[in-house]
């Protein structure tokens, strides 16, 4: 027998997330703290006084007083039990209902494909089974959509378990970029809000770069301190005055042999002069950036929360000007590092396009990530007419934007 419950207790909705194989950060319940401009909801079913089902329930104002409801990745329970899924749904209908919606949209976190990039890329066991109970249970199915901006959550992610990671696994070029970092003076430093307003700066300098309006200092102030125990800032630090004196150590035993070679030893001149005129280019370039930024400078970043055993890698940037002493790797490397080390089993790397042909996935490709494909949205109609109204309303809007 099934009962319908509003208003779970917060830790118990954690801890049956947390143990849930279907665990995920955005159905914590402090994640409703971080989406604060939406109205929630904790909401769960239970069978014999067992939770067995459970749903942060994320509420937006719409204009005339309608709402959606939204479970980012949710709801956490068994899909593979037809009539749990069905008494869910009743549930959340009603719940819309209630909260005058025009539908209850989720995209629960069951995989539809899991491959590495180059292997064979075979339909997990039991998702369109899955996707059968949830359109039985009277949900639409939005399909495998292919754009990015089609779903709230990206359908494709970057993912790294803690099996499949160690320096030792890496291939030889994602090595060779950690000890460039390494012997070019690159450091990485852990911290918590004391490093904010240097990842946002971090952060600012990437917007620019890709054209793009990410966030700003408060959403990071709020994201750690809303998770002070699981949130994470890494930060790359390269201290510019040590670096110049090697250079110039490099530069001098470089001038000394290039004095002592003979008149037939022509190659080796010719290599020697090219590396003499590269650091001495090296030590101007140098040189202006102390006088310009201080003796130490912060030159890529990355936020990360640990939630039950899965990290998220929120938010990752990089100065580009600083490309070339390989940052973005160590940085990434270490975060990956101190997650598994906090506990997590898996670490996501962040969104991918379907096409997964762009630039950023060669770079996440370098952490021997699994690609995982979800199985996209469903919207529960809580009124068939306005539902219905507001699909042909979205998609008239869509067209407009791709003929524009």
């Amino acid at each position: 027998m099934y009962t319908f419950k509003i208003g779970l207790d917060p830790a118990e909705h954690d801890e049956y997330v947390k143990t849930h194989p279907l665990a995920i950060l955005l159905q914590s319940s402090a994640w409703a703290k971080v989406k604060d401009n939406w109205e929630s909801e904790l909401v769960g079913v239970y069978e014999n006084k067992r939770l067995v089902a459970s749903a942060q329930v994320l509420i937006r104002k719409l204009i005339l007083g309608v709402t959606m409801l939204y479970l980012p990745r949710g709801p956490i329970m068994d899909y593979t039990n037809e009539f749990l899924v069905k008494f869910m749904m009743k549930h959340l209908r009603l719940l819309g209902k209630s909260r005058k919606a025009l539908f209850v949209k989720m995209d629960p976190a069951i995989k539809y494909r899991a491959f590495k990039l180059g292997e064979e890329e075979k339909i997990l066991t039991q998702a369109e089974n899955i996707i059968q109970v949830l359109q039985n249970a009277g949900t639409k199915w939005q399909g495998l959509t292919k754009e990015m901006a089609d779903t709230v959550q990206p359908r494709f992610q970057a993912n790294v378990y803690q099996e499949d990671f160690s320096e030792e696994q890496l291939s030889k070029k994602t090595k060779q970029m950690l000890c460039t970092a390494r012997k070019k003076g690159v450091m990485i430093k852990k911290g918590g809000l004391e490093f904010v307003s240097q990842f946002a700066e971090i952060m600012k300098k990437t917007e620019k770069r890709k054209g793009v309006l990410l966030r700003g200092v408060s959403y990071y102030e709020k994201l750690l301190q809303t998770f002070p125990k699981q949130a994470f800032i890494m930060l790359a630090e390269l201290n510019l005055q040590e670096l110049y004196k090697k250079t110039q150590v490099r530069y001098q035993e470089n001038e000394q042999a290039l004095a002592k070679l003979k008149e037939n030893q022509v190659k080796k001149r010719r290599q020697l002069e090219e590396l003499q005129i590269s650091l001495e280019r090296e030590l101007t370039e140098l040189q202006e950036k102390k006088e310009r930024f201080g003796a130490k400078v912060i030159i890529a970043g990355t936020l990360t929360i640990v939630f039950a055993k899965t990290s998220e890698i929120l938010y990752a940037g990089m100065d580009e000007s600083y490309k070339r002493y390989m940052p973005a790797y160590l940085t990434w490397f270490t975060t990956l590092q101190e997650a598994f080390a906090q506990g997590a089993t898996t670490s996501n790397l962040g969104g991918l396009e379907a096409s997964l042909n762009d630039g950023l996935l060669k770079f996440k490709n370098n952490f021997n990530p699994t690609i995982e494909e979800f199985i996209g949205e469903f919207d529960l109609p809580a009124n068939k007419f306005f539902f219905t109204l507001s699909q042909w309303a979205y998609k008239m809007k869509k067209h407009r934007r791709k003929k524009g």
